[in-house]
């Protein structure tokens, strides 16, 4: 097998460190929010299973902190798409560079582009999903906010197929390119694709948490719309279990959050490289 040197003298990497230290603060913001949520979630239910509350039956807690929570959560989401699609976008230009002159048995090419921007497009749609249930908690939850977690459960699920593809994508890539796992730039990646895949595994439980609790607001035909608290108040441990899940998530996107920036330097101090240029027999 021959080796020949990759330059990549047109692909301007110039401050994406910087970049890529932005946003893995903005994905462990992203994290805090989620744990802040989790937070609120643990204490709605202290509240509404106290034993004072349960003897008088009162009825209409607060949920401000739940509904800026939610707010929250969805600013962050939409805020990562500018800084992300910028960051991907310098990522498919060097995996294009090393790929063009990578042999490869397979014919059909990585598509690592298309799946980055359905992960970020979905990101988005996240976010205004999180907005409209945050408006919902304000109002007066009945069978909308049974909706409204529906349609996070599913994006959970959406975003947890991205991560998992963009995890095999670049599993991939590494492989066709055959570039070392032991080498500054093989590292990143490698330590890249394992935080998705660790993204994947989080927001599938977070997805099936969502659908729950959808499930537990939909309303009794014979009692008619529930209120908030009374869901809380016979379904305690769904809501705990999210807010577990929610601050295990936490700690999955503090893990991309730091590598985002590994990769950066990793990519901006790429300069020359070797990759095989043909296969012997």
């Amino acid at each position: 097998m021959a080796d020949a040197f990759l330059k990549f003298d047109d692909i301007k990497f110039d401050g994406l460190g910087g970049q890529g230290q932005k946003l893995g603060n903005d994905f462990d913001r992203l994290g805090d929010s989620f744990s802040d949520l989790g937070g609120a979630f643990i204490k709605l239910v202290d509240e509404v299973t106290s034993a004072q509350f349960v003897k008088k039956h009162v009825a209409g807690v607060k949920f401000n902190d739940v509904a800026r929570d939610f707010n929250k959560v969805g600013e962050d989401f939409v805020k990562l798409i500018d800084p992300l699609h910028k960051f991907d976008d310098a990522v498919v230009k060097l995996t294009d560079q090393f790929l063009k002159i990578t042999p490869s048995d397979s014919e059909v090419p990585i598509p690592l582009a298309a799946d980055f921007l359905k992960f970020e497009n979905d990101i988005k749609l996240t976010g205004l999903d999180f907005f409209d249930a945050a408006s919902e908690i304000k109002g007066s939850p009945t069978e909308n906010l049974s909706l409204a977690f529906h349609k996070i459960s599913i994006d959970y699920k959406e975003q947890s197929a991205d991560a998992l593809q963009i995890k095999q994508d670049i599993a991939d890539f590494l492989d066709i390119t055959g570039i070392s796992d032991s080498s500054p730039l093989g590292m990143a990646f490698f330590k890249y694709s394992g935080d998705f895949h660790k993204i994947s595994d989080a927001y599938l439980k977070l997805s099936a948490d969502f659908q729950k609790l959808s499930s537990d607001f939909v309303p009794n035909e014979e009692s008619g719309p529930i209120k908030f608290d009374q869901v809380v108040l016979k379904h305690a441990d769904d809501f705990v279990q999210l807010s577990q899940d929610l601050k295990l998530a936490d700690a999955a996107l503090g893990g991309l959050g730091g590598d985002f920036h590994k990769l950066a330097d990793a990519l901006e101090n790429a300069g020359p490289a070797t990759t095989p240029t043909f296969k012997l027999g």
